[in-house]
């Protein structure tokens, strides 16, 4: 019998339906970083499904569903489409989110690492909450070094007043790191053993085409 597609293949290929026109839309009026950015957006969401069946990977289907959204809202609607111009709050939530998403991620990629790391333990969850808040803040510098670079290249103003709104963004990255150590913290029981389960539970998906 057949497996039956997971929500977020058919989330993937429903946003993948709203960026492709909008693709050929900004080519078409030779906005080249616009389009620039569609393809990207498609890239990066792809990615984690080739990642999956490349290495074998299982990502958990409720943080791959919150990444591709991210993906999508920051890539193509707040630089592709301009929600960071229009909307001026759409920066600010992003980087709260970014911050508790990459947390996750720097979590899953420990686990991908080190297996070991599934045994529930006081140190292991330490040593998850400081490497996950650790990683997050990384990722958020060097999406600060990808606005700024876009700014001197392109004339954009994602970086606002400078310095404030970089600290701004900085400080919302670690609130949001900081929430996700502490829920891995006291829940990490939980938490590492729902990433056994699906680990153990989920075949690998092939990237959808």
């Amino acid at each position: 019998m057949k497996r039956k597609k997971p929500f977020v293949f058919w989330l993937y290929i429903l946003l993948c339906i709203t960026i492709v026109p909008m693709t050929f839309f900004h080519l078409a009026r030779l906005n080249w970083l616009s389009t620039g950015m569609c393809l990207l957006t498609l890239f990066f969401m792809t990615l984690p499904f080739s990642l999956e069946t490349r290495y074998k990977l299982t990502i958990p289907r409720g943080f791959l569903t919150v990444l591709i959204l991210f993906l999508y809202a920051s890539i193509f609607l707040g630089t592709a489409n301009r929600f960071y111009s229009v909307f001026w709050w759409w920066d600010k939530m992003l980087h709260g989110a970014s911050g508790f998403i990459f947390a996750h991620m720097g979590f899953l990629l420990l686990m991908f690492l080190d297996p070991r790391q599934k045994q529930d333990s006081i140190m292991s969850r330490i040593l998850a909450a400081l490497f996950s808040f650790s990683f997050s803040l990384a990722a958020g510098g060097v999406w600060e070094i990808y606005e700024y670079t876009m700014d001197c290249t392109f004339g954009t103003l994602y970086q606002g007043i400078g310095i404030h709104d970089t600290m701004g963004d900085i400080i919302l990255d670690a609130l949001g790191a900081l929430l996700f150590a502490l829920l891995l913290y006291f829940q990490g029981n939980r938490r590492f053993q729902s990433i056994h389960r699906q680990s153990s539970r989920h075949q690998p998906q092939s990237p959808p085409h």
